[in-house]
């Protein structure tokens, strides 16, 4: 069972690189499909935003354990991709999360911190 991930968001497609972007999106699903086929991810999820006010265009949330994830973020063949998604659209981001068992340690975490802080006994 997932217990961490990698939320990958990005902004609206770079002023003339509208069509690759479109071709990265449906690319993606492929690639990730192949991870989880391989058995690298457990899975993914690919959100494309309704259009609105702010410069968020969608994320996808790819999930799986802690040593897929590590060795995920380390291929040379995510790293391309992940590179190329920066050639295409504004304001990417590649954020670490808990996810599914991770949840629990998150919670620890914070629960520790409030400690440490004096808040909670």
């Amino acid at each position: 069972m997932s217990e961490t991930g990698i939320w990958i968001a990005w902004g609206l497609p770079t002023p003339g690189r509208e069509l690759q972007a479109l071709a990265a999106l449906r690319d993606a699903r492929g690639y990730l499909q192949a991870l989880v086929d391989d058995g690298r991810i457990e899975g993914f999820d690919v959100t494309v935003l309704r259009p609105q006010t702010t410069e968020l265009g969608g994320f996808i949330h790819v999930k799986g354990t802690r040593v897929q994830i590590d060795m995920l973020r380390r291929a040379g063949d995510f790293e391309r991709w992940a590179t190329g998604i920066q050639l295409i659209a504004d304001r990417v981001a590649f954020v670490d999360s808990w996810v599914d068992r991770g949840i629990d340690h998150a919670i620890e975490l914070y629960e520790d911190a409030l400690r440490e802080a004096g808040l909670l006994h």
